[in-house]
């Protein structure tokens, strides 16, 4: 396939999105707020866009998410206790429903109406627990892609990992979005060095993808060795990405042998996903997940030390450039694009005319674009 943008000219691209003082997240949006490991009966607190919310399981198995600070003396409903279907603030013993209304105050016999939290849509699917910021009456969630499903497939071995980062979402987004980097970055860590040029890119239905096709070069180890086949064996290589939503992207690498050798494999895939959940401008919850459909069983723990040395790459790299970020705050920064960040721009096009959507609707205006 033909590069769309190979003739175009790389922009100059203001640095606002991930650098700047204002929001750069749509409310509207399903975000990860845990893996389902992570939430029990005990109640455990997240910050999601800036909200503080206390996250836990009711007796019958059902995700609750609450805002977190009781509206008696405002204390932290996450270090209460789950009380049947119910959550009691540490406090003073007022006990609140999933649906966020107070339904007990032990010292009297009625409840005052406004005596409430906000009540955020919460989803558990594809072993992360997702959950709504915006308009509760659009929170569809068939909007979670469907895409990740094959988390939940047996035959697609998963590892999981999360780390805390500190930078802007948006910065590990156009991080994935642009895998240039790997022949620097990643060089050591993963031994992938044939990305030297800009993919196709192909924006379409609020998602934008890339694809390079790599025909008929090396395999590298990290490739090779999970499939069982020959380490710098010639093979076809599609690797490829997807920003899903501006919570979700996901990513992966299909190989096609065309001469496999006895045992081994003509095809096999490895996918990677990435989930950021904005904690605050500067901050983020980073989920990732691993699967492939071949080489089982999975050596998790091989796995995630992998994981924690390349992430760590990825971490180290846009933490530092969110220094360099907030340093320039002051001084108009520009970033200059060049064409292998075509992915990254239309990603991060992508998600600003959300926000500027949300924003029109609430200055009651309607949004162009």
């Amino acid at each position: 396939m033909d590069n769309p943008v190979a003739h175009t000219p790389p922009p100059i691209r203001e640095g606002v999105s991930t650098s700047g003082s204002e929001r750069n997240w749509p409310y509207n949006s399903w975000w990860v707020a845990a893996h389902h490991s992570e939430v029990g009966d005990k109640p455990t607190q997240r910050w999601i866009l800036e909200m503080p919310m206390a996250i836990f399981r009711t007796a019958s198995g059902k995700v609750v998410a609450l805002h977190n600070r009781c509206p008696h003396r405002w204390a932290p409903l996450h270090l209460g206790e789950v009380i049947g279907e119910r959550l009691a603030c540490p406090y003073h013993g007022m006990e609140f429903a999933p649906s966020g209304q107070c339904t007990k105050v032990p010292t009297q016999d009625s409840v005052p109406p406004a005596m409430k939290v906000r009540a955020f849509p919460a989803v558990e699917r594809y072993g992360f627990i997702w959950v709504w910021t915006g308009d509760e009456q659009l929170a569809d969630p068939a909007l979670i892609p469907d895409d990740l499903a094959y988390l939940d497939n047996a035959d697609w071995p998963t590892v999981w990992g999360y780390k805390a980062v500190e930078a802007n979402y948006m910065q590990l987004k156009e991080n994935v979005l642009d895998l240039t980097h790997f022949a620097f970055l990643h060089k050591h860590s993963l031994g992938v060095t044939d990305w030297d040029r800009p993919p196709a890119v192909e924006v379409a239905n609020g998602r934008v993808t890339y694809r390079h096709d790599f025909v008929d070069m090396p395999l590298q180890p990290v490739y090779a060795v999970p499939a069982g086949t020959a380490v710098g064996k010639r093979v076809n290589r599609a690797s490829w990405g997807t920003q899903l939503t501006p919570g979700a992207h996901h990513g992966g690498v299909d190989v096609h042998d065309p001469q496999p050798a006895p045992g081994e494999l003509a095809r096999f895939s490895n996918r990677i996903i990435h989930l950021t959940t904005p904690v605050s401008i500067g901050r983020t919850h980073y989920y990732w997940a691993m699967a492939r459909d071949h080489g089982a069983p999975f050596d998790v723990e091989k796995h995630r030390a992998m994981a924690d040395i390349v992430f760590g790459e990825d971490i180290e790299m846009v933490t530092a450039s969110q220094e360099m970020a907030r340093c320039s705050i002051d001084h108009n920064p520009t970033e200059v694009s060049v064409l292998a960040d075509q992915a990254a721009i239309q990603g991060r096009r992508l998600v600003a005319a959300l926000v500027e959507a949300e924003r029109a609707a609430a200055r009651g205006e309607r949004s162009v674009g």
